[in-house]
């Protein structure tokens, strides 16, 4: 067993969801997100720093997809959701995740 400690994102505040929304409904937000920030989408006369702040929103748009769009994936990230959340003195909260 393996302990690894690791700031943890909220893949659904990224997408803009629940716990609770449907596969659909999560599909969907991701969908709609997805379109807003798809770097292809970008003004060619967009500053630099603006599409990079954009691509980097894309990217973590789709990491959230990756986990809450597999029901697989989606259920083990529910399941760590309830690890309590340890305060390490830094103001930053770490998740301590468990690997058996």
């Amino acid at each position: 067993m393996a302990l690894g400690r690791m700031e943890q994102k909220d893949w659904y505040k990224v997408l803009g969801a629940k716990p609770s929304d449907s596969p659909a409904e999560l599909k969907r937000k991701y969908q709609k997100l997805a379109l807003l920030y798809h770097p292809d989408k970008q003004a060619a006369s967009a500053a630099a720093v603006e599409a990079e702040e954009r691509t980097r929103r894309f990217q973590e748009i789709h990491q959230a997809w990756k986990v809450l769009g597999n029901e697989e994936t989606k259920q083990e990230y529910d399941l760590q959701q309830r690890v309590p959340v340890k305060n390490l003195g830094d103001g930053k909260k770490t998740c301590i995740t468990i690997y058996l």
